[in-house]
């Protein structure tokens, strides 16, 4: 329950820096330390790139464009990768035609 719960304390405005990470041996908490600090590093030798840990991995990627939206009073940072939903867009268009083009070639074998 805690643990399901636990990614609602982003949206908490006292609770937003708080993270719940599970219980780790002394071994695995100083392979954590290094991980950290290599990450930290990284950020910043090459603040160009977003970088994240995955799956005990330093990953990274291009910064993604910040999009602030307002309603009335309440200000929400948007991150979208316009590059990305448009390949994905591209994509979904491609399979799309193909999957008309086999449809149509049914149709015309039937006929």
């Amino acid at each position: 329950s805690v643990l399901r719960n636990s990614s609602k304390l982003k949206n908490s405005e006292r609770f937003s820096m708080v993270f719940i990470s599970p219980d780790r041996t002394p071994a695995e908490r100083e392979e954590r330390r290094k991980l950290v600090a290599a990450l930290k590093e990284k950020v910043r030798t090459e603040p160009q790139q977003y970088h994240y840990l995955k799956k005990g991995e330093i990953c990274s990627r291009e910064h993604l464009p910040r999009y602030r939206t307002t309603d009335d009073s309440v200000e929400n940072d948007c991150d979208i990768d316009q590059r990305m939903a448009e390949a994905v867009l591209l994509e979904l268009k491609e399979a799309f035609d193909g999957f008309e083009r086999s449809i149509d070639k049914r149709l015309e074998k039937m006929c």
